[in-house]
């Protein structure tokens, strides 16, 4: 792993790969604005959109466990550099098949799969990557870097989306085509060493499932692994459904339609905000201070937007709940990769990012059956309730005792 202590800006590999990402990340947004707006305004069907949306989040989660073993075992930078270039064919192929004025849902649905399906097996070698890349000790201010560029990226691509749709409808995949080579391309500049260690001369590599396995019991070995992939799982399914019930919110407030899309700014702002103040409040506050502070602002916020009457007091809690999310998950992802060996790194990233996703199509459920059952004020507390229970946890949980330990010094979990 990379050593030192200068700016994350002059490790030349790191900026390779984040301007990679930055770009293929924007891309991405792009067309996930752009999806909807040629099935709906061209096909004329919601529910078709729906399952197009749908279809790559289940890809992505069939592959994510099998991604991290992948790249545990076979080169992870040529995961990096093939799998864009693949995602880059089937864009362009989108931007084709536009292009000529053939739309075929049943198409566009398979290319949707098939790249969550690419994109689960990507994110298995990223942290494995990064943690070659980046010191230790830099890994919470990488990951604040890292929302900051995902916050940036949606609140860039809804207007540019709009923008080359308007402009031609086969424009926004032939973008986000271009974007995918050019992460391909970063990629392949990145220098060091990205792994994995090759084995020693006569050991027999463990089946796939076996790999996944391992994964898995390097999590239930650990009692902060353990308890926080549970958290995980619960915050992000609270934290995507919350940007749908803030649309209720809003229209139950009397906002329109440009009030929420102004909402929405503000709040992808506030992430912003988030990243780029979370260096300073990390260098400042103790890991263990962040996470239990960061457990109860999600549940205030949230409480708060509810009962707020006015839209801008709802504005004002919701990017105070995305500005406290980015130093709280930051801790929690430093803290998850200092305490993984690297060798298995990619199964136990692949775990996270499973947990992270595996309830989200639960709360997106929800939304709609609160919303419409009990209205979207209730709606909402109900999802603050559900993190109640975390945040009184955190405070006596002994499996987060490991957060009073600075990150130079956390040790890595011994694995049989």
């Amino acid at each position: 792993m990379a050593s030192g202590s200068s700016s994350l800006w002059r490790n030349r590999d790191y900026l390779s790969w984040w301007t990679g990402t930055a770009l293929s990340v924007l891309g991405s947004n792009v067309t996930l604005v752009a999806f909807p707006l040629l099935v709906v305004f061209g096909a004329g069907s919601v529910a078709a959109a729906g399952v197009i949306g749908a279809a790559g989040r289940i890809g992505g989660l069939i592959t994510t466990l099998w991604g991290g073993a992948l790249a545990d075992r076979v080169s992870r930078r040529l995961i990096l550099v093939v799998v864009p270039l693949v995602q880059a064919i089937l864009m362009a192929g989108v931007a084709v098949s536009v292009a000529s004025g053939h739309v075929r849902l049943l198409l566009l649905g398979g290319i949707g799969l098939v790249n969550g399906l690419l994109s689960g097996v990507l994110s298995g070698a990223e942290l494995p990557a990064l943690r070659r890349i980046v010191p230790r000790e830099q890994f919470a201010a990488r990951a604040a870097q890292e929302q900051g560029l995902h916050q940036a990226a949606q609140l860039i691509a809804s207007p540019l989306s709009a923008i080359l749709y308007t402009a031609a409808r086969w424009l926004p995949f032939g973008f986000d085509a271009v974007t995918f080579l050019l992460g391909s391309f970063f990629s392949a500049l990145i220098r060091r060493p990205l792994g994995p260690d090759r084995a020693a001369p006569g050991e027999q590599k463990p089946s796939f499932l076996a790999d996944v396995r391992a994964g898995l019991r390097v999590v239930r070995r650990e009692p902060f692994l353990r308890y926080s992939m549970l958290w995980v799982a619960v915050t992000n399914m609270v934290g995507n459904s919350f940007l749908l019930l803030l649309i209720v919110l809003l229209r139950d407030r009397g906002a329109g339609p440009r009030t929420v899309g102004f909402t929405n700014s503000i709040v992808l702002v506030g992430g912003l905000i988030g990243a780029v103040v979370a260096g300073w409040i990390l260098r400042r506050v103790r890991p263990r201070t962040v996470f239990l502070i960061g457990g109860w602002v999600y549940v205030m916020t949230l409480a708060l937007a509810a009962v707020a009457p006015e839209p801008w007091q709802i504005t004002v809690a919701a990017a105070l709940f995305v500005f406290a999310s980015v130093p709280t998950v930051s801790v929690w992802e430093a803290y998850v990769a200092s305490l993984v060996p690297d060798a298995y790194v990619g199964r136990v990233g692949s775990v996270a990012n499973f947990s992270a996703q595996s309830l989200v199509w639960l709360g997106m459920i929800l939304v709609g059956v609160l919303a419409d059952a009990l209205g979207a004020t209730v709606g909402v507390l109900c999802f603050s309730a559900l993190l109640v229970p975390f945040a009184i946890i955190n405070l006596f949980a002994r499996a987060l005792d490991v957060l009073r330990t600075p990150l130079a010094e956390v040790r890595e979990v011994d694995v049989p």
